[in-house]
């Protein structure tokens, strides 16, 4: 029935063996994780019993802000330089850890007095509200895990990553250009 269907819905294949289908993670072109179903129909909005293992990439990005009102949510504005030299935001991190959080507040430095917005594309989905934040000189580069090697969807990360540490070796300099 898919065989001849866009090319963004393709069937793939099904086994109860793990070793298998984690195999296929990556080998499959676009393949980004292993959903497991315990013999359960899937229940839109319910707990299903359903899990998906995705596998994790670590990259880098520069820090362009600071969003969140409280520590537990605070987060970062990641992005990668763009061919023109200007900094293109390329995602929102997770909430940070306390480690990385007290690690990175001395590095900081605030770019002006006013907030900026992103449009929630970066830090969403399409047509998600905008992510306002605190715009940081963009000097600190931060490891982060993400479940893409590149931001490719729409120019950004797909899922939020989760920033992993402070970079002090790196410079933003060292960041590959953005898609």
């Amino acid at each position: 029935m898919l065989e001849d269907g866009p090319p963004l819905i393709r069937p793939v294949p099904a086994t109860g063996d793990v070793d298998s289908a984690l195999q296929w993670v990556g080998g499959l072109g676009g393949v980004e994780g292993v959903v497991t179903k315990p013999g359960l129909p899937y229940v839109p909005g319910c707990g299903s019993g359903w899990l998906k293992w995705r596998r994790m990439h670590t990259s880098e990005a520069a820090v362009l802000g600071v969003s969140g009102r409280t520590p537990a949510t605070q987060c970062l504005i990641l992005g990668l330089p763009r061919a023109d030299g200007r900094m293109r935001a390329v995602g929102v991190s997770l909430p940070l850890a306390q480690t990385v959080r007290s690690e990175l507040v001395p590095l900081l430095e605030p770019a002006g007095e006013d907030q900026a917005e992103l449009p929630g594309t970066v830090g969403g989905l399409p047509g998600a509200d905008p992510v306002r934040y605190r715009p940081v000189i963009a000097s600190v580069v931060v490891e982060i895990e993400a479940d893409q090697r590149r931001p490719l969807e729409f120019g950004r990360f797909r899922h939020r990553p989760r920033v992993r540490r402070v970079r002090g070796d790196m410079t933003v300099e060292d960041l590959p250009s953005a898609p």
